[in-house]
């Protein structure tokens, strides 16, 4: 079984995700993914985006991120040279695995949906992702806020979304209703 959850910027899929892996599932983290391409395509990269992009020989994401995420077109540059890779990589991943969590911002523009039986969405409010976001990477107001503008609102992700859980209060209320997902999940197959 191959569960995908999905969400905006510190929403808390890792956190979810985190429950799953609990339940004995084995949990693909795309971003992970994403920082393995980052090194495959340096190549390619910095074809792109230049040099400065680097330091001390691999790509900074930091340094890339200020570029792409203050354009869209950057962005969709970056994105066509790495996800054709990372989502090979994650199908070769996830086909090792008996029940898999693909945990991924970009679960639905990237395609990955296809290959989940079940997709989980995590909400959250604006100003809780903008504070999350600042905090877990200690970046600015704006930073964070560009981020959070570059991704997909959920609201038109929801056709691909089985279920929408919100994290907007208690961590452990929020572990809970993620374990009774787990449970009625179970409880189909």
């Amino acid at each position: 079984m191959t569960i995908g959850i999905t969400g905006r910027y510190c929403a808390g899929k890792s956190i979810a995700s985190s429950v799953f892996e609990e339940n004995g599932f084995t949990v693909i983290n795309v971003d992970g993914v994403g920082h393995e391409a980052l090194e495959v395509k340096k190549v390619e990269i910095t074809r792109v985006f230049g040099n400065e992009i680097l330091s001390a020989g691999r790509v900074d994401r930091k340094k890339l991120g200020g570029k792409v995420f203050k354009s869209p077109a950057e962005k969709e540059k970056l994105e066509s040279i790495v996800h054709p890779w990372m989502v090979g990589r994650v199908k070769t991943m996830a086909r090792k695995q008996k029940d898999t969590v693909i945990n991924a911002a970009l679960l639905i523009e990237m395609g990955l949906y296809r290959m989940c039986d079940f997709v989980m969405a995590v909400d959250i409010g604006d100003a809780t992702a903008l504070e999350r976001g600042m905090s877990r990477d200690c970046l600015s107001k704006e930073e964070a806020a560009r981020r959070i503008r570059a991704q997909i609102p959920l609201k038109e992700k929801l056709d691909f979304v089985d279920k929408v859980i919100d994290n907007n209060g208690d961590i452990k209320d929020f572990k809970k209703r993620v374990e009774q997902i787990i449970k009625t999940i179970r409880s189909k197959v």
